[in-house]
């Protein structure tokens, strides 16, 4: 396999740092990665070296894009109606870097055989939103995010929060929650999947769990009973990713960020908001956690902390 030029081209600076540092760890694809933000620099770039792979954000109109010299292209891409060049594949922009890496090997590796050490979507993949800050917005983020990957692969939401909220989200009165699941994992039952289709709920194409009504009852679940559900839902179900709302008072928080292929991180830009996110980004180095850094996506968010939902 010859090394490849992967460039990628987006205006969201930490974004972009993120997803390339994600796709440069995968150095068993031989990659040579690249990250522009300055449309000049990169259009000179793509005269002087050829171009194999060109991951662009939507933000870049088609005239500007049509500029640069690529063999394969494609769009990171917020919404369904966005505008693409007859040789540009759409692909939705915040979902994990593993399933962005997925959609582009399909194409790129053209028979080549893809080095075993890359799992990507194997078994599925663990999804968490997290942050620091709270009132920000995290549980509509992350609904959202779940209904955009529902679209093209099942989805379930499942919200590990002291308090959920659950009945602003979703109807009363559920006759089944997340206490009722994680029952029958703890059981061993076989039936797991039939237990979680019939206990699931849908917001459009995303399928949920209510969460736990009680406090005391999800803060009283084990961090390796946590894990266990994971596995039990990907092994048992259809769902090839599982969102996770996370809060504070789930056991294992760290342990639990670390398993997922992807961390999103929401912040705001004012100056009691960066003061949590820095002791927050302190706190997983001083434990041991600082992997988790590796595969997080910070989202900024508009207004100050305490004006979301």
């Amino acid at each position: 396999m010859h090394p490849k030029n992967f460039v990628i081209w987006d205006a969201e600076q930490e974004y972009a740092k993120n997803l390339m540092k994600a796709i440069g760890s995968h150095r068993e694809l031989g990659f040579q990665m690249h990250l522009f933000q300055d449309t000049e620099h990169l259009e000179a770039f793509s005269q002087q070296k050829q171009v194999h792979i060109l991951l662009l954000g939507e933000e870049y109109p088609p005239e500007q894009r049509q500029q640069i010299n690529a063999e394969k292209r494609y769009v990171l891409i917020k919404a369904g109606d966005s505008e693409l060049l007859p040789e540009e594949k759409g692909i939705f922009k915040y979902q994990s870097s593993d399933m962005i890496l997925n959609s582009i090997l399909e194409e790129v590796m053209e028979g080549e055989a893809i080095p075993g050490r890359f799992k990507g979507m194997s078994k599925g993949q663990l999804i968490g939103v997290y942050s620091p800050v709270h009132r920000i917005g995290k549980t509509k983020f992350a609904l959202e995010l779940g209904k955009e990957l529902a679209r093209e692969a099942p989805v379930l939401y499942l919200n590990l929060e002291d308090y959920s909220g659950g009945s602003f989200y979703f109807p009363e009165n559920a006759e089944h929650n997340l206490t009722d699941l994680l029952y029958y994992v703890r059981q061993d039952n076989g039936n797991i999947g039939l237990r979680i289709s019939a206990m699931a709920g849908r917001a459009g194409a995303l399928d949920y769990i209510s969460p736990m009504p009680v406090m005391q009852d999800m803060r009283a679940v084990e961090e390796s009973e946590w894990l266990r559900l994971f596995e039990a839902i990907f092994e048992n179900s259809i769902y090839k990713s599982v969102i996770l709302d996370l809060g504070e008072g789930v056991s294992g928080l760290y342990r639990i960020l670390r398993e997922c292929q992807t961390v999103y991180t929401l912040y705001a830009d004012d100056p009691a908001s960066a003061a949590k996110l820095a002791q927050y980004t302190e706190n997983l180095r001083r434990t041991g956690f600082e992997d988790v850094l590796e595969h997080t996506v910070q989202k900024r968010v508009k207004g100050k902390a305490g004006e979301g939902v």
